[in-house]
């Protein structure tokens, strides 16, 4: 029995491969560890069927040899109407890289095949795994009454999904060891795509199962696995579909060939190995976003479509969730209203309104910020002092509430969202010698007041509250999170340090609860989706970032970090190829820094701290989170109406919610759902980019180069 060796240069991985008759034993390993952290036969890890269902049926070997080449080691196995080749060496960075070819020999064609390779990991069942935007530590805060990504469940007890769904292709398996010791592995993939003769892009799949106790992880050429049932893919919130793709046709001498990384060693810190994910992406991918637009163009574009939403009346004055000036009309059932946090911002684009009108010395741009503040705080408010109504209804001059379970309730995030916006807009003010009327600070005081005396047993703030100020649910969730910001921009306002101790308080329970092991990850955020979400890793990353900012501690500065690292596993580190035919395809979309949603949604959208990110790397020092910051942000200007009829839009500057990257409602297109979120929150960073780059363009480019 004959072993092969191979090391990286720093001798800190290992792989070796024992021949023995027919088959060829794997072993991967660290240096100074006794037990491996791989270990199996070529014949338990390649697989290969033909028809459909496709199955993970074991390859049989005829015969197998392993060849050394300086410092690469030649697989090359005879699996009957297959021949298998794997090239293995350890690239500069001393990460092992895996080429795999399947071919067929004969001069018969196999159809319908799928063929791929699984590493089943000894975990004991004792692993977080993440699969970047799928799954988070399977899910535990995703309601389980609806689809979401999950291991261990259905007859397959797998997922396994298209490389193309995954903003970095990998997947992540933590394990501990021993009771004192976490190990990770991390597959990746470097997509290769074939193009069939209509245009059709074909990528291969990704994914894991868990089985017996264990993890195995899949690497296959394209078929799927939704939650253990197979050709089943996911293709709308909680909702699947049959999959009749993924399947690859080997005519004689056709071979396909697939790259991929491995990379493992030990975990310092428990939950944390995403946060390697990430840091190896960006080296790994050498990301590089569009950026269609200039700063200025992006903020003339996003003006235009915050001028359309702007509604006033002899009752109201504010900016609609939704228009009517699109030539599709409106696209809600709602009618026209203004909704205050959430998808609305109408205090978002407030502000936004005041900056704009400020640095252009437009008068009635700071008035029409000042109108709607004023009707909102006079008209929005319930029997219980500084709680407040979440939207107004022009058509019949009503107040509104978010439901649930059909009781009117107030959204934590979206309430914390518009106290923000509106010391925000306080802050605004003073900055710029312009008086804030004495009511205002007193009606954020009273909201903020609420706030003091509004957590729940557990520290954190309730998802909802019913109108009477009490808790609608007490789970344990990040969905309160805004209010921590609320707090924060509050004491910025007055000084008062009550208001900063309770936001410092809470965000302990918060990263108790979620970050401290992400045993239980940032969810539920997404107010139409119960599950891990970007979002509440954002809204934490701004809490963390606000507090670093205001008190410069080490321990929020360390906080900051690994929440900016978890929600860039949700960031395109790679631009998917997309069908011939289809609008992307035809307009050149690159998705290379577009964050997806939620393990629920999969889909991009423009939502991402790109401002904070970006500031929080030139605080730091951390050229990663500055290029990536401004990367993401110039990247997010793909999609915008620049003339009547593009994108689907008849109003300039309008931009689609919804980017369709993957086979989740169609892939390689955009819609025409179009709240106001979508115009504020790129206007938010765009103006506050301005704003920096006027102040300190000299020094960040002497500093680091952020483009």
């Amino acid at each position: 029995m004959k072993t092969f060796r191979l090391a990286n240069r720093a001798g800190n991985r290992i792989v070796e491969l024992r021949q023995s008759d027919n088959d060829i034993y794997w072993q991967l390993s660290c240096g100074g560890d006794a037990k491996p952290y791989f270990s199996d036969s070529l014949s338990h890890m390649a697989v290969s069927s033909q028809g459909r269902p496709w199955r993970a049926d074991r390859i049989r070997l005829n015969s197998s040899r392993i060849e050394c080449h300086d410092d690469m080691l030649l697989v090359e196995a005879d699996c009957g109407e297959l021949h298998l080749a794997i090239e293995l060496s350890f690239d500069a960075e001393g990460l092992l890289r895996v080429n795999v070819t399947w071919e067929n020999p004969g001069d018969v064609t196999l159809k319908d095949a799928a063929v791929g390779l699984e590493w089943e990991l000894v975990t004991s069942g004792k692993e977080n795994v993440t699969i970047p935007h799928m799954i988070y530590n399977n899910n535990p805060s995703a309601d389980p009454a609806r689809h979401v990504p999950r291991l261990g469940v259905g007859e397959g007890q797998g997922f396994i999904c298209e490389e193309h769904r995954l903003p970095i292709p990998c997947v992540n398996v933590e394990w501990e060891e021993d009771h004192h010791h976490q190990r990770s592995l991390t597959l990746f993939s470097l997509p290769s795509y074939i193009e069939s003769e209509d245009g059709t892009v074909h990528y291969g799949s990704l994914g894991a199962y868990r089985r017996n106790g264990n993890i195995s992880l899949a690497a296959m050429s394209g078929v799927l696995m939704f939650n253990g049932e197979k050709d089943i893919v996911y293709v709308s919130k909680s909702l699947t579909g049959p999959y009749a793709g993924g399947y690859t046709d080997f005519p004689p001498g056709f071979s396909l060939t697939k790259h991929y990384v491995l990379e493992w060693g030990p975990q310092q810190v428990p939950g944390r190995a995403f946060s390697q994910v990430v840091h190896r992406a960006v080296r790994l991918y050498d990301p590089r976003g569009a950026a269609p637009h200039s700063l200025e163009e992006l903020i003339r574009l996003k003006t235009q479509a915050m001028d359309d939403r702007w509604r006033e009346t002899e009752h109201a004055a504010g900016y609609v969730k939704f228009n009517d000036r699109n030539s599709f009309g409106l696209v809600s059932k709602h009618g026209l209203h203004y909704m205050y946090g959430w998808t609305g911002q109408c205090l978002k684009l407030a502000w936004c309104d005041a900056l704009v009108g400020f640095d252009e010395q437009d008068s009635d741009r700071v008035l029409r910020c000042k109108k709607a503040v004023n009707f909102y705080l006079q008209g929005s408010g319930t029997a219980v002092p500084g709680l407040r109504s979440s939207s107004y209804h022009l058509a019949d001059c009503r107040w509104d509430h978010f439901h649930r379970q059909q009781e009117p309730v107030v959204s934590s995030r979206a309430f914390g969202e518009t106290v923000s916006d509106l010391a925000d807009i306080i802050l605004l003010f003073r900055s710029r010698g312009e008086a804030v009327p004495d009511e205002w600070t007193a009606e954020l005081k009273q909201s903020a007041d609420f706030l003091l005396k509004a957590t729940t047993s557990s520290g954190i703030f309730p998802a909802t509250w019913r109108l009477n100020g009490h808790a609608a649910e007490t789970e344990i969730t990040a969905a309160g999170i805004p209010c921590v910001i609320a707090l924060l921009k509050v004491y910025q306002v007055t000084g008062e340090s009550a208001y900063l101790d309770i936001s410092t308080s809470s965000m302990e329970r918060y990263y108790e609860l979620h970050a401290r092991t992400f045993e239980r990850p940032f969810a539920r955020s997404t107010l139409d989706a119960r599950c891990e979400d970007k979002e509440a890793g954002m809204f934490f990353f701004i809490a963390a970032y606000e507090l670093f900012r205001l008190t410069g501690e080490a321990e929020y500065r360390a906080w900051a970090v690994v929440a900016a690292d978890w929600i860039l596993t949700y960031v395109y580190m790679w631009n998917p190829a997309y069908d011939q035919g289809t609008a992307f395809r035809e307009r050149g979309f690159n998705a290379v820094g577009w964050p997806g949603v939620s393990v629920q949604n999969h889909h991009l959208d423009v939502f991402f701290p790109t401002y904070e990110l970006w500031r929080f790397g030139l605080l730091i020092k951390n050229e990663m989170y500055v290029r990536l910051g401004r990367m993401i942000f110039d990247a997010l200007g793909q999609g915008i109406c620049t003339k009547p009829g593009e994108w689907g839009f008849t109003i300039v500057g309008e931009q689609a919610e919804g980017f369709f990257q993957s086979n989740f409602q169609g892939r390689g297109r955009s819609n025409t759902w179009n709240p106001s979120w979508v115009i504020s929150e790129v206007l938010h960073h765009a103006l506050r980019f301005r704003a920096a780059m006027s102040m300190e363009e000299e020094e960040v480019k002497g500093s680091i180069n952020y483009r």
